[in-house]
């Protein structure tokens, strides 16, 4: 079959057809070496509705590549609950923003002296959907805190696309590490105001504050685990100051 005929009875474009052959989906099974036109066996055709109903869910070619070489209902399926969990997310989202666009979440930020600290730590690049169960794993694995709550440092953006670094940290008495003494501005949140998205609220609330009273920071913000993590979380959102 040429490409035309391949392209009207499989329902997928010229273009897609040559995307998906240079990404190893779907190649021609020959092609004519003077004129350079493709051509496609009727045994492709199969092929061709899977990768064009798989596009469809936004399923990635790398990750069709691989379902066509181990074509699996329980492929399909951990597919499906990894998009259901990225919908809910989504979904999660908009309706905090509609609800920021209807009546803007207000904090009381405070400021404290806070004394220099001792702890230990461990660092790791990670997106938000592994943020909570790596923070939870790696308290568990520093051990109980010395002197002062449980804390988490965010040296960089952490998203869906950025992965900060973040830096989980333990206070202990013998700690190989110092968080310097000085002032911070903070917020204290509890219950669903801990989860992202409702979150990024709370560090736009100290973040604002500090700009609005012409300080800077200094230094990464904190989450300070007053209590949990857990369903009964209380946190401290605090920025250190310049």
């Amino acid at each position: 079959m040429s490409i035309g005929e391949f392209a009207s009875a499989s329902r997928l474009s010229h273009k897609a057809l040559r995307l998906y052959g240079e990404n190893g989906l779907l190649p021609p099974t020959w092609v004519d070496p003077d004129s350079g036109y493709r051509y496609y066996g009727l045994h492709q055709l199969h092929e061709a509705t899977l990768i064009a109903l798989l596009r469809r869910t936004g399923m990635p070619l790398a990750e069709i590549r691989a379902f066509l070489r181990d074509p699996t209902v329980e492929r399909l399926e951990e597919y499906e609950s990894r998009v259901a969990d990225e919908f809910a997310a989504r979904r999660r989202i908009l309706r905090y923003v509609k609800r920021v666009l209807k009546e803007e979440p207000m904090y009381d930020v405070l400021t404290k002296p806070v004394a220099e600290q001792q702890y230990v730590s461990r660092e790791k690049r990670v997106l938000v959907p592994e943020l909570a169960s790596y923070i939870v794993a790696t308290f568990g694995e520093l051990g109980d805190a010395e002197g002062g709550p449980p804390f988490v440092l965010y040296h960089g953006a952490v998203n869906n696309e950025e992965d900060g670094p973040v830096e989980v940290c333990v206070p202990k008495a013998q700690g190989d590490k110092k968080l310097p003494a000085g002032e911070v501005a903070f917020v204290e949140i509890s219950g669903s105001q801990c989860d992202f998205p409702e979150i990024l609220g709370a560090y736009e609330a100290v973040y604002r504050w500090a700009k609005q009273n012409g300080r800077e920071p200094d230094g990464p913000s904190r989450e300070i685990y007053l209590r949990g993590p857990g369903a009964d979380e209380q946190l401290e959102i605090a920025l250190p100051l310049r």
